[in-house]
């Protein structure tokens, strides 16, 4: 319970500097929005509100007059306050057309009641003091005087609600904090400044209704700046280092009677201003960078799906041609034109090789556009690994025999059952890491052995593919899954590769449920992958 004169006087005083900071900070962010100016006018509704019942508590039973005279003043912006607060929804969600009528109604008896109660003795009939606190004596129009603020609330809350639910999220959240402050105000003044007094004749705790209206102010000036500027984080520590100021302040000229001992806390008082003032500016900067952050990410992601698209577009309008190219190039090597000379027989086989380089180059570029997209899908059936390696291998033997070096497969002794795969997709993963392996070994050869392993509770197949060649670093190894990622081996002896054979590899494989592995003892020691797929 708040009884003592001073403890009034450092809230009130502090209602006031809070709700002027506000105020400053509201209006000062867009001077045009009309929701700004429509709160410093909520905030100067308020301040005649606040400090002039708490000036009609103040002057006490022995200035009757002037204490009458506050109130009714008091009382004559409070219809005023809750016209501005049902403009203030008005204007958030930009309906003055729609609600152009019942706008004409609240101003015509926001403004009679006003007049009615600031005028006449129909609302306030007198006051009196009992025990000390101001009791109002109630006319014969309060019964209506409520009726008239219960219409205002009432028209604040009902478009308030009603365009809630059709708003954008920007809106809603905005709103959410405004419902926090007015559900606070609306108790605040329901409890104690009317219901209390009005009907049970308990008028002590009056002014908890009369200050409850900064907790609307603030509510509502956090749901302006929150998506603008200022976040909670700076509102707290800038009210914090406003209330420690305040208190020193008071500390030092009320309740410290020597001179010497008031410098020592003004001058401590200066102090604290300087850094309190460096902690806000350090959280703005916080608040700024984070900003700034969250913008430049919105920008990466932007540019991220138009690479996206424009590798899925690119990709697309590549792969007609290259066929087209593949088609007639396999035709002139199989005589269908005529037969080639000689000399131009080894060409037409590097064209056709390069053609393929690009074919399964734009391939791999139209799977990572999907895979980033999330386009991409996987069709299970049930199939043979066994005989999906085996066809593999006897695909790529000749790129090894090119090579002098061995590709062989070694069978399982005890074949495994068919497993819910899908079939093109696992076909590629295991395609991948064989050519990877032929093409970075220059002698010994690859070695592809298949076994059923139990890893925790459930079965894997796992498919290993070992080469002497060069080997890896545990830096290479730590990146050559990542796209456009390319061991320094590989950018050396093969630069057509692109980097996205084995990320695209490992995707397909975790899609599966599985995963790709890989180690390496170092350089000129080979590499062993492992491609582990659970058996289902």
């Amino acid at each position: 319970m708040i009884d003592s004169l001073f403890a009034h006087k450092a809230i009130v005083l502090i209602i006031n500097l809070v709700g002027l900071w506000l105020s400053a900070l509201v209006y000062r962010q867009k001077i045009k929005e009309k929701t700004n100016k429509i709160f410093v006018l909520m905030f100067v509704l308020m301040f005649f509100w606040v400090n002039f019942a708490y000036l009609a508590r103040m002057f006490g039973q022995e200035q009757v007059r002037l204490s009458e005279l506050c109130l009714r003043i008091a009382w004559f912006v409070t219809p005023l306050f809750f016209v501005s607060l049902y403009l203030f929804v008005i204007a958030l969600f930009q309906k003055e057309q729609e609600y152009r009528g019942q706008t004409q109604l609240v101003l015509l008896l926001g403004t009679a009641s006003s007049f009615i109660t600031g005028f006449t003795n129909l609302i306030i009939e007198g006051i009196t003091f009992v025990d000390g606190s101001l009791a109002i004596i109630y006319g014969k129009g309060m019964i209506p005087f409520l009726g008239i603020v219960s219409f205002l609330i009432y028209t604040t809350l009902y478009p308030l609600f009603k365009n809630y639910f059709s708003s954008s999220t920007t809106i809603k959240r905005k709103v959410q904090y405004f419902l926090i402050g007015i559900f606070i105000f609306y108790v605040g003044n329901i409890v104690f400044n009317i219901a209390l007094p009005l009907f049970f004749n308990v008028v002590r705790f009056y002014y908890l209704g009369d200050y409850s209206a900064i907790f609307l102010l603030g509510f509502v000036a956090y749901a302006i700046l929150k998506r603008e500027l200022f976040g909670i984080k700076l509102v707290l520590t800038s009210l914090l280092v406003a209330l420690i100021a305040i208190l020193l302040l008071l500390d030092a000229i009320v309740f410290t009677p020597q001179l010497w001992l008031q410098i020592v806390k003004g001058f401590i008082f200066v102090i604290f201003l300087y850094f309190g003032y460096l902690l806000i500016q350090s959280v703005m900067r916080e608040i700024h960078y984070r900003e700034r952050l969250q913008r430049m990410n919105k920008e990466l992601k932007k540019l991220d799906r138009a690479k996206s698209e424009f590798i899925s577009i690119a990709s697309h309008q590549l792969r007609t041609p290259l066929g087209i190219v593949k088609g007639y190039v396999s035709m002139l090597s199989e005589g269908t034109y005529g037969n080639l000379p000689l000399k131009s027989q080894k060409p037409i086989r590097n064209v056709y090789r390069a053609n393929e380089r690009l074919i399964k180059l734009v391939n791999d570029l139209l799977s990572l556009s999907r895979i980033e997209s999330g386009k991409i899908e996987i069709k299970l059936n049930k199939a043979s690994l066994q005989k999906i390696i085996s066809n593999l291998v006897e695909d790529l033997k000749t790129q090894a025999h090119n090579k002098n070096i061995y590709l062989r497969f070694d069978k399982p002794k005890t074949s495994l059952s068919n497993i819910l795969i899908d079939q093109a997709k696992i076909k590629e993963v295991i395609s991948n890491i064989i050519d990877n392996a032929i093409k970075y070994t220059a002698k010994g050869g690859v070695t592809v052995t298949l076994r059923k392993q139990k890893l925790g509770k459930q079965e894997k197949a796992i498919i290993e593919i070992k080469d002497t060649g060069l080997g890896m670093t545990k830096r290479e190894i730590s990146k050559i899954f990542q796209s456009f990622s390319r061991g320094t081996a590989g950018v050396k002896l093969y630069t057509g590769g692109a980097g996205l054979g084995l990320y695209i590899a490992k995707k397909f494989a975790n899609m599966h449920g599985g995963d790709i592995k890989a180690i390496s003892e170092g350089k000129s020691k080979g590499s062993t992958f492992y491609i582990e797929l659970p058996i289902k």
